[in-house]
């Protein structure tokens, strides 16, 4: 059994110890281990004889039960207490045990079948996949609301969670195209599996939930009490609007393995690319909480963007004739990804205060469901973004195939053309439409847990976001 909830009185806040920093970040260089091997998929697909147009088809099938089942159990968890006292912890356990399963079967597909037989177990597999992932993603970001009452230590921690989450991701990058030719995609996959739920047990037994008797208050939520911070929390549904944006933009580390196969003619060169992202990628996430202290992190990400929509267009233009120089201005290219691959998450989180402040209701279960959803609907869908641009320049399916003349400069167009574009676009979204600021998400913490009375929260905030939710 794992630690109980400490439901806490104190006005003067809660805060989270090293070690269970240290076992959440850790969990999650476990999960992206294993959510980088499943980002795999459209290659698998199109290796097993599944065409190109053909598997971005099948791959948007999963997302509609994917919509349904993030909102209902986002709803579960938000009206769910366990009897230890804890509201997600248990979910993430449950989720964790079954994950490994259900993404081995994924990569299980014999190539040996039809390709009906392919397609119907893909879907079934993808489904239970999506499924059980749902069940240990959304509570594993929302428990951090719960760690601490303390907004910069919560970025700390938020930060600290996807700069692991990131060195998972570009490891699983740099590591699949050199261990998948040499032992196949399932030998390869079981590998990766049973690294990533090692790294991931120890967090579900250290990590410890804090409840004040404000928040518990507020923590069992209506159908209609949802739905009412759903529409009062305006920044959330922006936040996760730039979250899809930005997803769908980041080509880099899914078009890397088809960089090195067309461009660069070896597959392994992709290890190359794939470790120039995680060297930009993993620095810009280390320092980010450090300039978090200085700065508001909202502006961070801004500059961040606006500097990488600069070099994406330059990258373009200098090409992939001379790898070292194209390598460089992929690094500086890719800084944006690490950028908004940590601050977005900390916006979500800084909305579930917000969303309590003026709905009066604490929904972070179907805050994280639908960010879940986000990430996994940006997933499923850049993987068909990507197949049908690639179709649409002439790629020819097969993994040894010969591909024509000019697919080459159409790969190198969308590595650097699609993100800035995107990002532009997510750039223009959140300096209009996102107005909160970490100041300002500290005294509604603060507010939320009980530490300062409703008076005190709106002589500081009713000017720029309105009055609190009334009594």
């Amino acid at each position: 059994m794992g630690k109980k909830t400490n439901t806490l009185n104190k006005r003067e806040g809660y805060q989270a110890s090293q070690k269970e920093y240290i076992t959440y970040c850790i969990f999650f260089l476990g999960q992206n281990l294993l959510w980088g091997f499943a980002g795999y998929i459209e290659t698998f697909l199109t290796d097993i004889g599944i065409a190109a147009l053909r598997a971005a088809a099948i791959l948007i099938v999963p997302k509609l039960w994917d919509a349904v089942n993030d909102i209902i159990f986002g709803y579960i968890v938000d009206r769910h207490m366990f009897k230890n006292g804890q509201k997600f912890i248990p979910w993430v356990r449950i989720g964790t045990s079954a994950v490994g399963i259900t993404t081995i079967a994924l990569f299980a597909i014999p190539a040996s079948l039809s390709e009906t037989k392919k397609i119907i177990w893909f879907l079934v597999a993808y489904i239970l996949f999506d499924l059980t992932y749902t069940i240990l993603d959304a509570p594993a970001f929302a428990v951090t609301t719960v760690m601490t009452s303390n907004i910069e230590e919560r970025t700390k921690i938020i930060a600290g969670g996807n700069l692991w989450a990131m060195v998972g991701g570009v490891l699983a990058a740099v590591l699949i195209p050199l261990v998948r030719p040499e032992l196949g995609w399932l030998k390869a996959c079981i590998v990766f599996i049973a690294v990533s739920i090692v790294l991931m047990v120890p967090m579900l037994f250290t990590v410890q939930e804090r409840h004040t008797e404000a928040t518990k208050a507020k923590e069992n939520p209506t159908f209609k009490e949802i739905i009412h911070y759903l529409k009062s929390n305006r920044f959330l549904l922006v936040a996760l609007l730039a979250m899809l944006l930005l997803g769908l933009s980041s080509v880099e580390q899914k078009m890397a393995i088809y960089m090195g196969r067309i461009c660069l003619n070896n597959e392994q060169m992709s290890t190359f690319i794939a470790g120039g992202v995680a060297v930009a990628v993993i620095v810009v996430a280390a320092i980010i909480p450090k300039l978090s202290r200085k700065f508001d992190k909202f502006y961070i990400l801004v500059c961040g963007l606006a500097f990488a929509i600069v070099m994406d267009v330059a990258c373009y233009f200098v090409g992939y004739s001379n790898f070292v120089v194209a390598l460089i201005m992929i690094m500086l290219k890719c800084t944006g990804l690490g950028f908004w691959q940590v601050i977005v998450y900390m916006l979500i989180a800084d909305t579930v205060e917000y969303g309590t402040y003026k709905s009066g209701t604490r929904a972070a279960g179907i805050t994280f469901s639908l960010q879940s959803f986000t990430a996994k609907l940006k997933n499923a869908l850049i993987g068909t973004i990507i197949l049908s641009a690639l179709g649409s320049v002439g790629f020819v399916s097969g993994e040894n195939a010969v591909q024509p003349e000019g697919v080459a400069d159409g790969v190198w167009g969308l590595f650097c053309l699609f993100p800035a574009i995107g990002y532009t676009v997510a750039l223009i979204i959140l300096v209009l439409l996102y107005k909160l600021r970490v100041k300002d998400v500290q005294v509604m913490s603060k507010y939320n847990n009980g530490e300062i009375s409703r008076e005190e929260a709106e002589s500081l905030l009713e000017a720029r976001y309105g009055k609190a939710a009334g009594e």
